[in-house]
């Protein structure tokens, strides 16, 4: 005893497929770019606050010119 195959179904089935991809990859990338500004960004902006919440660039200039980086830096 035989079964008949269903045809498969070709017509616009490449339509379907790269509807479907774009889909996926569009999402896909919507995540991923909300994880990279979440995890790497958001993080690296934290890091410069809290860098410049302790920075003082009037000591850093000192520190600078003791070390003779500032030849052009007269004092007062």
């Amino acid at each position: 005893m035989s079964a008949q195959l269903a045809k498969p179904k070709l017509r616009a089935l490449y339509a379907a497929q790269l509807k479907r991809n774009i889909i996926a990859s569009i999402t896909a990338g919507v995540i991923i770019a909300g994880l990279f500004k979440v995890f790497v960004c958001d993080k690296r902006k934290q890091k410069y606050v809290d860098f410049y919440k302790t920075y003082d660039p009037e000591k850093q200039l000192k520190i600078m010119n003791e070390a003779g980086l500032m030849q052009s830096y007269i004092p007062k």
